[in-house]
């Protein structure tokens, strides 16, 4: 692969961010819009969650198997095009189940290949990887926080289905970008000629051992490096799935407690979902620089305590002015996960196996969203905003801790973190 297919994954990351900026800060209130309650719109979520991660696991090994990803790129990108194209026409929110789950199976498609041809893309840049990673996934954060800060005001003076239109063009174009990427077929999969029977094979074989099995043994590829044991893969999954549940329960109805609860005016809303997400950019760069500097470990560490504190922050002193510095901090932890919880999941194995952790992260990643986007609607519904953002404060602050303790094992031990 050449630096050109960075470029291109890159934008094809800037857009589908830029469609994700459109609908993010006003899905929920879109999904009330169309009669759906508190509890109903956590289990849309959990659809959509179920389904990334019934499929994210065979999408990584089978991009690993047949040594192709772009395929599966392709297929993520077309199919949320086709589905976000109508959820903006569907009539209540009933529809909005099946239509979920197409776009988690597509969803997943499009993060698993494009995490996986991003770490073959970097394999020649072992110590800028971080801060490369951070480069790509910088550019998508500010293209989230551009279309963030216009999504309400697009939704106040149009609709609520306007934005999820514009989405689904902004996928259109990524799939027509997504065309030109060109990839080496390598490896075990360079051997095999018959592409209808390995995916009948993963289907049958693979898709019931997933989270069962733990190491497998590698098909080396043609020229590819030693399996990396250096760092261990059981904090990356824990890490992704605490974030990913805390993430999933809080911001699933974060834009209901702002317009209902604290009477901010959609368009301050998005602004200061805007705000947090722009600010991404420049940090998320910062932090893939600095997890190449003290290891991914230690950033995700102050990832999850500066979470608490934006958690903290939301039940105690949220607002203004304060709600702009708790967005920025918001920024500073969003970043610090991301870009070293991407990269650690790129280099933690060898090329032949990228495809399959990036599933696994993908996966551990869902499995949090699942339970916590339920977990954030019915905690809500019971409890109310404030008790539901205080306990997930104290699970993401467990997870601190308990990072803590595996870096400080690793050092005793004069391991690497």
């Amino acid at each position: 692969m050449t630096m050109t297919n960075f470029a291109l994954l890159t934008t094809i990351s800037f857009l589908v961010f830029l469609s994700g900026g459109l609908t993010g800060p006003i899905s929920s209130l879109y999904l009330e819009s169309l009669g759906a309650g508190y509890t109903a719109i956590g289990l849309i979520g959990t659809v959509a969650a179920v389904t990334a991660i019934a499929s994210s696991y065979v999408w990584g090994r089978a991009s690993d198997h047949l040594g192709r990803r772009k395929g599966i790129l392709l297929f993520g990108l077309l199919t949320m095009a086709i589905t976000n194209s109508l959820v903006a026409a569907v009539p209540s929110y009933g529809f909005i189940f099946p239509l979920r789950i197409f776009g988690g199976a597509a969803l997943s498609a499009y993060a698993t290949s494009s995490l996986a041809l991003m770490g073959d893309e970097l394999e020649r840049h072992s110590s800028t990887r971080g801060m490369r990673m951070g480069i790509f996934r910088g550019l998508g954060s500010l293209a989230f926080g551009i279309m963030a800060f216009l999504s309400g005001s697009i939704s106040d003076r149009f609709s609520l289905r306007a934005p999820f239109a514009m989405s689904a063009a902004f996928y259109f174009v990524a799939f027509f970008v997504a065309l030109r990427i060109k990839e080496e077929r390598t490896g075990r999969a360079a051997t095999e000629p018959r592409r209808g029977v390995l995916i009948a094979r993963l289907i049958l074989t693979d898709a019931r051992k997933v989270f069962l099995r733990g190491r497998r043994r590698v098909h080396p590829a043609v020229g590819a490096e030693k399996m990396n044991d250096s760092l261990p893969l059981a904090p990356l999954m824990v890490s992704a799935f605490l974030w990913s549940l805390v993430t999933g329960a809080v911001y699933a109805v974060w834009a209901n407690y702002m317009v209902n609860e604290l009477s901010y005016t959609q368009t301050a809303m998005s602004r200061l979902w805007s705000l947090a997400s722009t600010s991404e950019f420049p940090l998320m760069i910062f932090a893939g620089w600095l997890s190449d500097k003290i290891g991914r470990l230690r950033t995700l560490i102050l990832a999850f305590f500066a979470w608490t504190l934006v958690f903290a922050g939301y039940v105690l002193i949220p607002g203004m002015p304060w709600m702009v510095f708790i967005q920025l901090t918001r920024g500073l932890a969003y970043s610090a996960f991301t870009a070293a919880a991407m990269t650690y999941a790129t280099e933690v194995r060898s090329r032949a196996k990228r495809g399959e952790v990036s599933g696994l992260y993908s996966a551990s990643s869902g499995l949090g969203s699942i339970l916590g986007a339920s977990m954030g609607g019915i905690q809500t519904q019971i409890a109310g905003f404030r008790a539901m953002i205080g306990t997930n404060a104290a699970i993401v602050f467990g997870g601190a801790i308990y990072l803590s303790g595996v870096v400080f094992r690793r050092l005793r031990r004069k391991q690497p973190i």
